[in-house]
C-alpha cells in the first residue's frame, strides 16, 4: 500500500465515523431507524465485497471489512431496539412509489414469486440509496440531504423500505 492508498483510507474511515457519529446524534424518539441505517449499511458493504463480477483488489477489501467494523461499532447499542411505532402512511407510501416506480404499477396480488422477489430488491435498492456508504464520493451532501428532508421523515422512510424488506424478503 503506497502513502495515497493509506492517506485514502484515513480519509474514508474518518469520513465514515465523522458521518455516522452525526447522524446517530439525531433523535426522533425512536433509535430504531438507527439500527436499520446500520443494517442497510454493512448489507451494502457486504454485497460490494462479494460481488464476484468487479474485480477487487486487496486495499478495496480491506477497506470495506474496516468501514464494515466501524459501522458495526456504531450499530452495538442499537441491535437489539424494535420499533416502537411504525409510521403506516409511509410504508404505504413507499409501497406505492416502489410499485410505481418499479413494477409498472404492478398489483402485489398479481405478482408471481420472481416479481415479489424484484419488489423486495427494489426496496434494498432504495434504502441503499439513503444510506451514507451510497454518498461515499461526498459525505457532507448527505447530511444535507438528510437534514432538507428532516430527519422524522427520513428516519420513518428508513424504518418503512425496512419493514417492506423484511415482509417480501421470503421471496
Amino acid at each position: 500500500m503506497d502513502k495515497q492508498d493509506v492517506e485514502y483510507r484515513m480519509y474514508s474511515l474518518k469520513s465514515i465515523c465523522e458521518i455516522f457519529d452525526e447522524l446517530l446524534s439525531y433523535d426522533t424518539g425512536d433509535d430504531f431507524w438507527k439500527r436499520c441505517v446500520c443494517e442497510a449499511s454493512i448489507h451494502d458493504l457486504e454485497t460490494e465485497m462479494c460481488d464476484g463480477e468487479v474485480e477487487q483488489c486487496p486495499e478495496e477489501i480491506s477497506l470495506r471489512e474496516a468501514l464494515k467494523d466501524v459501522i458495526l461499532h456504531r450499530l452495538e447499542p442499537y441491535k437489539d431496539i424494535k420499533p416502537s411505532v411504525i409510521n403506516a402512511n409511509k410504508v404505504n407510501e413507499m409501497l406505492n412509489i416502489t410499485l410505481r416506480n418499479f413494477m409498472d404499477d404492478m398489483k402485489i396480488e398479481d405478482m408471481n414469486r420472481e416479481d415479489l422477489h424484484y419488489l423486495c430488491g427494489s426496496f434494498r435498492f432504495l434504502l441503499s440509496k439513503m444510506c451514507p456508504i451510497a454518498y461515499s464520493a461526498n459525505y457532507s451532501e448527505y447530511l444535507k440531504d438528510v437534514k432538507e428532508q428532516g430527519i422524522k421523515d427520513y428516519a420513518d422512510e428508513i424504518v418503512a423500505l425496512h419493514m417492506l424488506i423484511e415482509q417480501y424478503k421470503k421471496y
